[in-house]
């Protein structure tokens, strides 16, 4: 039983996780999309809330918006590149460019409006 509840649990966990970014995928991933990018640490107390709200905004995205984490204790060189030195920083990309970034915590509402205004979206 308790087996099983682990995997529930996991499943679950999975579900909302978002695919992790590295050096050697980031530009494939990030090009020809609208994509938003949450460089984040796991050691991070506000990392947390924005992952959860994160979660909140999945269910209101637009379909045409990817979004994607980068743990910047793994990945300091993307952390570097983009100038990431205060978590957590949040970075929309329109076809491969920066379009904006944010520092700080936003709630699901904030992110879909940044989604609406960054991507030109309705």
């Amino acid at each position: 039983m308790k087996k099983i509840f682990l995997v529930f649990l996991v499943s679950v966990m999975t579900l909302f996780a978002y695919e992790e970014l590295n050096i050697n995928n980031f530009e494939d991933k990030i090009k020809d999309k609208n994509v938003i990018v949450d460089f984040y640490a796991p050691w991070c107390p506000p990392c947390k809330i924005v992952a959860n709200n994160f979660e909140d905004f999945d269910i209101t995205k637009p379909d045409n918006v990817q979004v994607y984490k980068v743990n910047v204790d793994d990945e300091s060189t993307l952390a570097k590149k983009y100038g990431v030195s205060r978590l957590p920083t949040i970075i929309y990309f329109k076809n491969g460019k920066v379009v904006k970034d944010y520092v700080g915590v936003l709630t699901s509402e904030e992110l879909l409006e940044a989604s609406k205004e960054n991507f030109k979206l309705r």
